[in-house]
């Protein structure tokens, strides 16, 4: 708490602007793709403000940190609600920071002292002001204090821009020469100034590479297995929990499991987290699963997957094996095995 004390005002200013965005209620006028940018005054970062709630579902605010997260927001918006509901986390690996009115209960023992901290009241449903700041394999967490005061900037901006946005619809609508429309804030000597509109080209987002790594000896303990026609369902997901100590970011912990289609037997269920960056965890799954399949001695005839991550990250370790990786809308055998074992961690992870 001593970190809320130190940064009260910076806070307090937060939910004050958080609270007049819930008055202005921007949701009734505005969908999450009415998108603007705001660019940060000192580093120049353009990010994205999407406005949720008009469906009255989930009320919020979201600040996408830069082209890639847009993009990868953007893509959200064509994938088919099943895809979304076997894999909530693709929402959750975007990088943003979140404002949103929650039930008292969805709150964090932290979230609550921080407005006890700040001499605030709130009562009802989707009242209660929650901020939080999302990573790309980690749990989502409080806000750090330069995500505080970006976010609250941010929020400012959406405050100027939605009453102008519900008066006239074009206002976001690209220039002729197709510039994005972003809020900026002139500097002078260094200064900041006044915030202005602006049209920007946004360059096409870069995503690193996934560098798939595997050792060669598992893939030539294979080569001497005799294939018996093995079909194998794959898949890799997230699951209920998080690594790491108390009062620290949480890693969030995946799972790659793997059923045997005709016994129905579950071969493996190696348990992954981040250690720096996603795709470098992506990128070691090949080399996890050829090991399984090593120390098995079990060389598939075909791998079934039903994400789009593994049918891209399986393909150059097995093509010399003869494996086929299929694509398939749905694993019947390993989403039984995926329900069971969610229902079991749901009860209590086990710790990693």
């Amino acid at each position: 708490m001593k970190i809320i004390e130190a940064q009260q005002g910076e806070w307090s200013r937060l939910f004050e602007v958080t609270l007049r965005i819930r008055q202005l209620a921007p949701w009734e006028w505005m969908n999450e793709t009415d998108i603007f940018g705001v660019q940060h005054p000192e580093t120049g970062e353009i990010c994205f403000v999407s406005v949720m709630g008009a469906l009255g579902e989930h009320i919020a605010v979201s600040l996408y940190l830069g082209a890639s997260a847009l993009a990868k927001f953007m893509y959200l918006q064509e994938v088919p609600p099943e895809v979304f509901q076997e894999y909530p986390e693709i929402l959750l690996e975007i990088p943003q920071l979140q404002a949103s009115f929650e039930d008292r209960g969805v709150l964090d023992d932290w979230d609550r002292q921080l407005i006890r901290n700040l001499s605030l009241k709130f009562r009802g449903r989707k009242a209660w002001p929650r901020f939080q700041s999302f990573r790309p394999g980690f749990i989502p967490w409080r806000l750090e204090p330069e995500e505080v005061r970006f976010l609250t900037l941010s929020l400012e901006q959406l405050e100027e821009v939605s009453p102008r946005l519900r008066a006239d619809r074009s206002l976001l609508q690209r220039d002729d020469a197709g510039g994005f429309f972003i809020r900026a804030c002139r500097t002078t000597d260094g200064r900041t100034g006044e915030w202005e509109d602006r049209y920007v080209q946004i360059p096409p987002p870069e995503f690193p590479p996934v560098p798939l790594t595997w050792d060669p000896n598992d893939l030539k303990r294979l080569k001497r297995a005799t294939s018996r026609g093995d079909i194998i369902e794959l898949d890799f997901f997230q699951f209920p929990g998080s690594i790491g100590k108390k009062g620290q970011r949480s890693a969030a912990a995946y799972v790659l499991l793997a059923v045997h289609s005709q016994s129905n037997m579950i071969l493996g269920a190696e348990f992954i987290q981040v250690k720096d960056t996603l795709e470098n965890m992506w990128g070691q799954l090949p080399g996890i699963f050829l090991l399984q399949l090593a120390n098995a001695e079990m060389r598939p005839k075909e791998i079934r997957v039903q994400s789009h991550l593994l049918l891209n990250v399986l393909p150059p370790a097995f093509d010399s094996l003869g494996t086929k990786i299929v694509l398939k809308p749905s694993l019947k055998k390993l989403g039984a095995a995926k329900r069971e074992m969610l229902a079991f961690l749901e009860k209590g992870p086990p710790p990693i």
